[in-house]
């Protein structure tokens, strides 16, 4: 039960720090359909959608972002955010690499089909990151991931070892050890705590208490502005992928990336940079040790912020773009 109250808070936390952004109705945003070539640090969350680009494949569009020059990055998001939690770093690595976000499917810009099965697996999350970077014809890439990001990571790693050149890890899904994962059956109670978040209908006092341990430290609170811009996406039906993320996340699937990760990783042979956020409840800095072992990572490639919680992209992005750039020898 404690774990439960813990997602829970961790889940609502986004979709109301500023009770005026989970009140208002998010008005229609449309994709950008003269996408430039530099990604302007937008100031809403409409600029932000307006800068995206979609692909069509068979399960929905994907809305992606893609600028800059340079070795290739791709930007993975967690749960329950969106490619909106890169607006800060996208803007300092472009000038110096191709940065590409994608918005899974079920989140963010990209299409929410109610399809129920393996369509929000991971696997199958890897597979349409794939087909973007074929669409955009990018072949070897780092990848940067966060919180159910590295779910989507470890299959690209599986499915395409060559490809991946680094790897930067934020606070992301590593092992059952050190994840108080949420404790959400598959049934009525939680599509109806789904429901609630994705509609907003969220208790304010039981936030107040979670959010400043679980999200984000108190040295940064998000803003209405920044607050809508995970509220939107959300509203606009991510309740499937959501229920489907949440109840699949069980003992047996950390049991069997357990397995498959031991096997895998300790094949990769490109660099890791870890950069995680201490303050962390939910994904801990207790899967440090287990991705270190995995991956071989020199003590000089771990960075852990003491003042810093689970949205790490929030708070620390200049120390996120000034890591990722040394660790890839690209001097500012």
């Amino acid at each position: 039960m404690k774990n439960r109250l813990i997602i829970i808070g961790a889940i609502a936390l986004l979709f109301s720090s500023l009770a005026a952004c989970v009140a208002s109705d998010p008005e229609p945003l449309a994709i950008g359909n003269n996408v430039q070539p530099v990604y302007t640090a937008p100031d809403n969350y409409a600029e932000h959608r307006n800068q995206q680009q979609l692909l069509a494949t068979p399960d929905g569009n994907i809305a992606f972002t893609d600028h800059g020059s340079g070795p290739a990055i791709v930007l993975l998001h967690g749960v329950p955010t969106s490619s909106w939690m890169y607006r800060k770093v996208i803007p300092q690595l472009q000038d110096d690499m191709r940065v590409i976000t994608v918005d899974f499917l079920g989140y963010g810009s990209s299409d929410k089909p109610e399809d129920s099965g393996e369509t929000y697996s991971a696997a199958e999350q890897a597979r349409r990151v794939q087909a973007v970077l074929d669409h955009v014809q990018v072949e070897d890439h780092a990848l940067l991931m966060h919180d159910m990001g590295g779910l989507v990571a470890w299959e690209m790693l599986t499915a395409n070892p060559e490809s991946v050149s680094h790897l930067v890890v934020l606070n992301t899904i590593v092992s059952e050890t050190g994840f108080n994962r949420p404790d959400l059956k598959a049934g009525a109670v939680t599509r109806q705590i789904v429901k609630a978040y994705t509609g907003a209908l969220t208790s304010v006092a039981i936030l107040e208490n979670t959010f400043k341990s679980l999200g984000l430290t108190g040295q940064h609170e998000l803003t209405e502005v920044e607050c809508f811009g995970y509220v939107a996406p959300m509203r606009e039906g991510s309740e499937t992928a959501l229920y489907s993320f949440f109840t699949t996340l069980d003992a047996d699937m950390l049991q069997e990336l357990d397995r498959n990760n031991n096997e895998m990783l300790p094949r990769y042979q490109g660099e890791t940079l870890v950069l995680w956020g201490a303050k962390d409840d939910v994904l801990t800095a207790e899967q440090i040790p287990i991705l270190q072992e995995r991956l071989n990572i020199p003590d000089e490639n771990i960075h852990i912020f003491d003042d810093t919680a689970h949205f790490v992209a929030e708070e620390r992005p200049d120390d996120i773009a000034r890591e990722v750039k040394a660790f890839m020898a690209i001097a500012d």
